[in-house]
């Protein structure tokens, strides 16, 4: 008796904690883990890992909660990367292969390696791993095992921040004046070096949020999921932009949706330029350059993030404390800010090495000793 009584105590204690769960993440999430966990057996999970079409890992995957708790900014980026990734499956494995086929170590590390920068290549895999990631429990209950160490791409936190110099900046507003789009673009140098934002807050600039009165714009912070920040931002850079909103949406101010429309885009602010486009455009700028090295024009030597540390290494040098620049470059924490006084360090023993007495031999320092001798 004892027996049957503790056996129905623990089938209502396991009833009242399901119908938590179920109470706890909606009624649909946990009949799908149910149905998950239930085909547990190894024959059948390797069932469905060889039944699983790539468009069906795409699908859920855009409808997953995974996806729709991103950030706007970062769902936008997924989808462009999914459509690459799909189109290079489809170039490889045919219109549509399984997600086995596609997802092997082998095949995802030479996607990878064919990608020369660095943080592109992070981005990628940042992509693969949370598309990769929520497939694989979905369809088969478990994590991506061994292909994650192939998706663990570090970024080179040791590489020193990589700055334009005055003349490589003057020759790029010249040179970008002769361009395609040559308003636009020159708005887009002047914002950046103007206020050291990032590529991602410049292109999530929408119109509401320049603030003449207060010289700044509020921006969306890295990692900020929608939230704005304010930045401050040059007084000849403000008037740049200002200009330029003035040019591109001038008769439609009254529109309602005017505050809401995106600074810099091509589809009458309806949605912002791609990444690519400011990147594609630098990229030839820095290529047209003949103040720029050859060795700065490899893969990311000088990109656009060297435009912020532009801004950054250039308040140092104009005498602007440590502190203060943390605060403009809206740094979480002050050893962010000080790798710009090893590179103003660089700067300050590339200009001591300039110095007449630096270019003597030291022969030809002993010889004059011994003749003053």
């Amino acid at each position: 008796m004892p027996l049957y009584d503790d056996a129905v105590t623990k089938e209502i204690a396991l009833e009242e904690t399901l119908l938590q769960l179920a109470d706890q993440y909606g009624p649909d999430s946990f009949m799908q883990m149910v149905r998950r966990l239930i085909p547990s057996t190894h024959i059948e999970a390797n069932k469905r890992y060889n039944e699983v079409l790539l468009d069906d890992a795409t699908h859920h995957y855009f409808e997953s909660d995974t996806f729709q708790s991103l950030a706007t900014s970062s769902q936008q980026a997924y989808r462009y990367e999914m459509n690459l990734f799909v189109r290079h499956c489809q170039g490889q494995k045919g219109s549509n292969p399984l997600l086995k086929e596609v997802t092997s170590a082998v095949f995802l590390a030479e996607y990878l390696s064919s990608v020369q920068k660095l943080n592109t290549r992070s981005k990628k895999a940042a992509f693969l791993r949370s598309f990769l990631g929520e497939s694989y429990v979905h369809f088969f209950n478990s994590d991506i095992g061994k292909i994650k160490r192939i998706l663990s791409i570090e970024m080179d936190r040791n590489r020193e921040p990589r700055a334009f110099t005055k003349e490589q900046l003057d020759e790029l507003f010249c040179l970008v004046r002769l361009g395609r789009e040559s308003h636009r673009n020159f708005t887009i140098l002047w914002t950046f070096l103007g206020s050291g934002i990032r590529l991602s807050e410049l292109l999530h600039l929408q119109v509401g949020d320049v603030t003449p009165s207060r010289q700044e714009i509020q921006v969306r912070g890295k990692g900020k999921k929608g939230y704005k920040q304010p930045s401050k931002i040059t007084k000849s850079a403000l008037e740049i932009l200002l200009a330029y909103i003035n040019f591109r949406y001038q008769g439609v101010q009254d529109a309602p949706d005017y505050h809401e429309r995106y600074i810099f885009s091509d589809d009458k602010g309806n949605s912002p330029l791609h990444e690519s486009t400011v990147q594609k455009m630098l990229t030839v700028l820095i290529e047209e350059a003949k103040s720029i090295p050859s060795s700065d024009k490899k893969p990311y030597q000088l990109s656009v993030h060297s435009l912020r540390h532009s801004f950054a290494l250039y308040l140092l040098e104009s005498g602007v404390d440590i502190y203060t620049i943390k605060d403009l470059m809206r740094h979480k924490w002050l050893s962010s800010t000080e790798v710009y006084l090893k590179m103003f360090d660089s700067m300050l023993v590339a200009a001591i090495d300039k110095h007449p007495l630096a270019q003597l031999k030291a022969s030809d320092l002993f010889a004059y000793r011994e003749v003053l001798a």
